[in-house]
């Protein structure tokens, strides 16, 4: 048995299942973002990508069959927000957790 400065008593394995479990806390990762210049459709050029590949962004919205509204889902489940640009035209984010893309699209 160990004491401590503060006088707390602390057995080996105690000591150690501690030390261990601070050493096992993960830290916060910093996400991967790549610029891209890749057209997926021919009204859509992915511009950004988050913790996916630039081609992934690009093959989700050429599944992706339905009109560009100002907010829609693709079919992997990514949730699309226009910010900025209008109806004809504009840049859009789609968002599924931690990753995400941004694509330009243009009418």
């Amino acid at each position: 048995m160990k004491i401590d400065s503060k006088g707390a008593r602390w057995s080996v394995p105690a000591a150690l299942a501690v030390a261990l479990a601070l050493v096992a806390v993960p830290t916060v990762a910093e996400a991967s973002l790549h610029d891209c210049d890749l057209q997926a459709t021919n009204t859509t050029t992915i511009s950004s990508a988050r913790d996916m590949s630039c081609a992934t962004g690009a093959k989700e919205m050429q599944r992706y069959r339905g009109t560009i509204d100002r907010t829609f889902k693709t079919p992997g489940g990514f949730a699309c927000t226009r910010v900025s640009g209008a109806e004809l035209g504009g840049q859009w984010r789609c968002v599924k957790g931690h990753k995400a893309f941004r694509f330009e699209f243009g009418d």
